[in-house]
């Protein structure tokens, strides 16, 4: 027990050191904001989404930016050696973020109008269960990066079913073969007893998948450790700068990420799959809630294309550009930068140019296809300033992250603005909303409802000097090191 305590101890010092609490308290607020905003039908409808998709899965991104980061430095290989246990270390970090979860369900929870005592047991049960699987899959890569490659495979049907079962787009008992259906019943207040005994059998194996994957690390099975320095090192060889044009070198330091990891893949498919689930599955949902709870999502079709489509795009693309520049300073890619001929001002162009390019094309794909426009044509300048709103993203988590623990967090915190201004357009009375005038994506979603040059002006000034500030406190920063 007292190294439970410890270990206990010890990772609530590294949460709170990174504000990892502090981030979910601005997330809590926040939703329970937006729920308490809505009317109080829809509100029950979307409680449960937001407890089973976003509260439960907090962590999940959090246990794999620590688990790399205590490897970084060491601590995870003293940890195998030392008397502290598997379970120990695992349930230590397990707890503390499920503890987080569960906290923060309970104002959404009475916000949204669904049962207490059975939301905060299914918030739990799922926390338990992406932690545990997180950390099963990030001990086997050396990079954030490799992570977030692999992880959409066990995730997206853990998160897919239970979201079509709350969301009645196919509620059909198969669903229950995935697990985690079960959990969701549970939060909106409906007990199956049966798969909720699977949910717990589950866990066990996800448990044992941890420990193994843990063992086959520590004993050198895992993935070859990357040569840290220049982008063009490789195992056993010494760095060697080969004289090119600047453009290739850039694109050959994507090249190698994206065929070591994939990663590229993910980025790209993601948008699409999106827009496919909903275009197929938004008609239904539709039928369903009108059925259900007697209301008519008809009329807030614009939010869900303003959220969901032309702002979540650019956020994605811009989470994926801030991850990749924190794997490059943290790898001093960007310190052999400094010295070279391509510079780290024509890197930060590059990643700048390459992430609103990248969220322009796929928002060109996934609105037409996402059906939700009624008219794609008219939506076309506004998309033009969502995809040059990516990468603030980038620049913004890159100007105060340290690394990428924090880098998530920060994540976290910045997605809640393209995540929750059109609701707030929508609902809030306009004397309130003059603050978030100063926000550009506040003339993105303006330009999308209301199409016109003055909101495009004003959206295009505001990207442009937060875009210049933070290049500027970027630079002071890498100059620095």
């Amino acid at each position: 027990m007292n190294r439970l305590r410890a270990a206990l101890a010890l990772e609530w010092r590294v949460e709170w050191r990174y504000r990892v609490p502090a981030v979910a308290l601005v997330v809590t607020v926040v939703w329970t904001l937006v729920l308490l905003a809505m009317p109080a039908s829809l509100a029950r409808g979307a409680g449960p989404v937001v407890l089973t998709i976003d509260t439960a899965t907090f962590g999940t991104f959090f246990v794999a930016a620590l688990v790399l980061f205590e490897r970084d430095e060491g601590a995870l290989a003293a940890l195998t050696v030392s008397p502290l246990r598997f379970g120990e270390y695992l349930g230590a970090k397990v707890a503390g973020l499920t503890g987080l979860s569960v906290v923060s369900a309970v104002p959404i929870a009475l916000a949204a109008g669904v049962p207490v005592a059975t939301a905060l047991v299914g918030v739990a049960l799922l926390a338990v269960l992406f932690l545990t699987l997180g950390f099963a899959l990030v001990v086997r890569h050396r990079s954030l990066t490799g992570f977030l490659t692999v992880a959409p495979l066990p995730l997206a049907p853990l998160i897919a079913a239970p979201l079509a079962h709350l969301t009645g787009v196919a509620d059909h008992p198969l669903l229950f073969l995935v697990p985690t259906t079960a959990a969701a019943a549970l939060i909106r207040g409906v007990l199956e007893p049966v798969a909720l005994g699977y949910l717990l059998l589950t866990i066990v194996a996800v448990v044992l998948l941890a420990r193994r994957s843990l063992a086959l690390q520590s004993a050198g099975a895992g993935p070859p450790r990357a040569t840290r320095g220049h982008p063009g090192a490789t195992r056993g060889h010494p760095a060697r700068w080969r004289p090119r044009g600047t453009l290739a070198a850039l694109t050959g330091i994507d090249r190698r990420t994206s065929v070591r990891s994939a990663l590229i893949l993910v980025v790209l498919a993601g948008p699409v799959l999106l827009a496919i689930a909903l275009r197929l599955g938004y008609p239904p949902l539709a039928g369903y809630v009108t059925a259900r709870f007697g209301v008519d999502l008809t009329p807030y079709q614009p939010i869900l294309l303003a959220s969901l489509v032309v702002l979540h795009v650019p956020l994605i693309i811009g989470m994926v550009g801030a991850l990749l520049v924190l794997d490059d300073i943290d790898d001093r890619t960007v310190l052999v930068l400094r010295v070279s001929p391509v510079t780290v001002r024509r890197y930060l162009a590059y990643r700048v140019v390459a992430v609103a390019a990248v969220a322009l094309l796929m928002l060109m794909v996934a609105v037409p296809v996402s059906g939700l426009a009624p008219d794609v044509p008219s939506t076309v300048p506004a998309l033009v300033l969502a995809a040059a709103q990516a990468p603030l993203i980038t620049l913004a988590t890159t100007a105060v992250a340290g690394n990428k623990v924090e880098g998530l967090a920060w994540l976290k915190i910045l997605g809640l603005v393209p995540t929750g201004i059109a609701p707030a357009m929508w609902w809030l009375p306009d004397a309130v909303q003059w603050p978030l005038r100063a926000l550009p994506h506040y003339w993105t979603v303006g330009a999308l409802w209301d199409p016109g040059p003055v909101g495009l002006l004003a959206g295009t000034v505001l990207t442009g000097i937060a875009a210049t500030l933070l290049t500027w406190r970027i630079l002071r920063r890498l100059d620095s090191r």
